[in-house]
Parts: structure tokens; C-alpha cells; sequence
């Protein structure tokens, strides 16, 4: 039989968001080719979140954890139809260290090898040890994806592996083809991790300006944001949701605002979801925010600006503004961000990764 699966290194529910989203979508996906998608949960273990106040690690448990995505690896390796290993990390040191392990398990296999920076990556690497050994797993990967520009330009300044950029991806039954805009702005709604790097403090500050509206927050609240919203009478957290339950919230939001600076921040699944439920937007010059939204479905506003934030939210007001804006996002996401559409890229690079193996097989045979 021929080749045709690709193991996922990526984190399943829970927690629901993030990479574990897009590791549910992929799981239920359906490529061409007939390729098939195996996966190794990497999920963290322990007490441990990767938001809030307990994202401190516990060496035992990533020792553990680190062990049990080896061995997955392994195991899925024997599997003589996986042909491709795809490693969805952000580009903090500690994970692509244990994740160039997996790369060598990987080549062990004669199998190929990609790493898939889930973040801003210059917005993430800042020592010179984290620098080293993301050069490191870049060069002995067969391609390195991202998932915007500024990464791109990023990791070629350090390697000379193939970069692609491939954005995050919404199903296509999720997509909306009109979203109801109302006379006045009545919610604002943010999805996503409730800490202050994600902008969740600026946006309650907000909040105060606007009595009017109601700001309603889904995500698990950090102890800060907590203090920060008790006695604003507008602002609600709603704690965590099912992904049904955000969708319903989504139709009913008047506006989506994404206020983040967070480092590890690459493409927004909870802005790309937004978008294409028809939601107008206001976010941040970050990560690939601008590139989502191009000034024409939502405003752009600087990061740790919360009057250019008010500014932005006032110009919004009129009806016939957030129309445009939603009818562009709803656009701008079945032209480039449904399955349909992402899906065969990721595809398009695993079967280069494989003729890449074949053309390599034939150089050495030849020598």
C-alpha cells in the first residue's frame, strides 16, 4: 500500500483552543490523496495550563510527558504507511528541544520530518540558546512551516530548510454566509486565554468607557483579570465553553476584540472563527492579526493602546461601518482560511517532503 499518513505531534482537548482545536479539525479532516492523519497527544500532564497562574512546569511530569510522546512516536513510526511526522510547537526552548529529539527518532525511521512553529516566532525567541536550537531543529527538518509572514522571514534569516506559510483553518460547515448586524452595538465579545497578555485587562479598562454595552469573556480566567472584573457591572466571564456554545456567541456579538500582545501568538483560531461567523473586529497589530482582518474587516489598533481602542470601537458605531466589515471578513475567510482551501497545502507539503525522501534515495544511490 502506498505511503500516505502523517503522524500529528500535537496536543488534544482539554483544554478546547489553541493548537488542540486545530488538532481536532485535522483528526476529522478529510485530505486528498487519501492521505490519513495519525496523531501523539501532546497535551500537558499534571496540574499544569498553559494560560493563567499555574503554568509553571513540574520537572517529573514533563520528564514523564516528554517519554510518552517519544515512545507514541515510535510506535506510530512502525506503522510502514506513516511517511510523514508533522510537530505543531510554539518556539520556546524547552519544547523544540524535546521535539528535535523527536526529529532524530524520526530520521531513525527514514521517515521525514516537519517542524510547524505555532506562534510569532521572533516574537518568542529571545536568548541566544533558544535562537541555537530552533536553527537547530530547522535544519534537520524537511520543511518548517508557519503561519505568518514576520516568522517567515524569520527563520529564513537562519536556515536554509524550505519555509512555508500556511494559516490556521476554519471547517467549512462553521462558515457563515451573513451575520445579523444590529442598529447599536450591544456586545463585544473576546474568546481565547484570560490573561493580561491577551489584552483582557485593556479590554476591561474598555469596558468602563462603554456602560452601554456588555463585554462578554469565554476562557478560564487568571487571578488578575478576576480582581480586574469584579464590580464592572458590563463585563461578564463566562469561564470555559464548548466550541457549540461559542459559535451561539459568536452570532449573537455585535463585535469581536482581540486586544492580544502575547508572545506566543502566530494565527488566531478564535479571530479566524470570529471572521467567519461575520463578526466585525477590533485587534492589535500583532502576530498576523493585520494580515487577517487588513484594516477593512474590523480596526487595527496598536498593541497596550486602550484609547486607540476606544478611538476604534466609536468608529465603529455606525451600522453601515460594521457591514462592510463583516461582509469582507466572510469574504476574506472562504477565499483563504476554510478547510477546502488549507488543507490541500498541508497536503501539497507532505507529498514534496515525500518526493524530497525519493530524490535523495536516488543522489545517494548514485554516489
Amino acid at each position: 500500500m502506498e505511503e500516505k499518513q502523517v503522524v500529528l505531534l500535537a496536543p488534544t482537548p482539554p483544554p478546547i483552543g489553541g493548537i488542540a482545536m486545530w488538532t481536532v479539525r485535522m483528526m476529522n479532516a478529510k485530505l486528498k490523496h487519501g492521505w490519513k492523519v495519525d496523531v501523539v497527544d501532546e497535551k500537558i500532564i499534571g496540574n499544569r495550563e498553559f494560560f493563567g497562574d499555574r503554568v509553571k512546569h513540574n520537572i517529573k511530569d514533563e520528564i514523564k510527558r516528554c517519554f510518552n510522546i517519544w515512545h507514541g512516536l515510535t510506535a506510530a513510526l512502525r506503522d510502514k504507511n506513516t511517511s510523514v511526522v508533522h510537530s505543531c510547537i510554539p518556539a520556546n526552548t524547552q519544547p523544540v528541544i524535546r521535539e528535535y529529539i523527536c526529529a532524530i527518532i524520526t530520521k531513525v525511521y527514514r521517515r521525514q520530518f516537519i517542524i510547524h512553529f505555532r506562534c510569532t516566532v521572533p516574537n518568542m525567541v529571545k536568548s541566544r540558546l533558544n535562537k541555537f536550537v530552533v536553527k537547530k531543529i530547522c535544519n534537520i527538518s524537511d520543511c518548517v512551516m508557519v503561519l505568518n509572514k514576520q516568522s517567515a522571514d524569520f527563520i529564513k534569516s537562519i536556515t536554509k530548510t524550505r519555509v512555508q506559510i500556511i494559516p490556521n483553518f476554519v471547517d467549512t460547515d462553521e462558515f457563515k454566509r451573513s451575520h445579523i448586524i444590529r442598529d447599536t452595538i450591544n456586545t463585544i465579545l473576546y474568546v481565547g486565554g484570560l490573561i493580561e497578555s491577551k489584552g483582557c485587562l485593556d479590554l476591561i479598562e474598555i469596558a468602563k468607557n462603554f456602560p452601554e454595552i456588555e463585554f462578554r469573556f469565554i476562557g478560564n480566567p487568571e487571578t488578575k483579570v478576576k480582581n480586574a472584573a469584579a464590580g464592572v457591572k458590563n463585563v461578564k466571564l463566562l469561564g470555559t465553553k464548548e466550541h457549540s456554545e461559542i459559535a451561539k456567541e459568536l452570532q449573537d456579538a455585535d463585535v469581536f476584540a482581540f486586544l492580544t500582545y502575547y508572545n506566543g501568538e502566530g494565527f488566531s483560531n478564535s479571530l479566524a472563527e470570529a471572521m467567519a461567523a461575520g463578526v466585525p473586529c477590533l485587534v492589535t497589530d500583532w502576530a498576523a492579526n493585520k494580515d487577517m482582518i487588513e484594516d477593512k474587516g474590523g480596526v487595527v489598533i496598536p498593541i497596550k493602546s486602550p484609547g486607540e481602542a476606544i478611538k476604534g470601537l466609536k468608529s465603529m458605531m455606525p451600522k453601515e461601518v460594521r457591514e462592510r466589515q463583516s461582509a469582507f471578513n466572510l469574504n476574506k475567510v472562504y477565499r483563504c482560511y476554510t478547510d477546502r482551501t488549507v488543507l490541500d497545502q498541508y497536503v501539497d507539503c507532505y507529498e514534496w517532503c515525500v518526493g524530497k525522501r525519493h530524490m535523495d534515495k536516488k543522489i545517494k544511490k548514485k554516489q
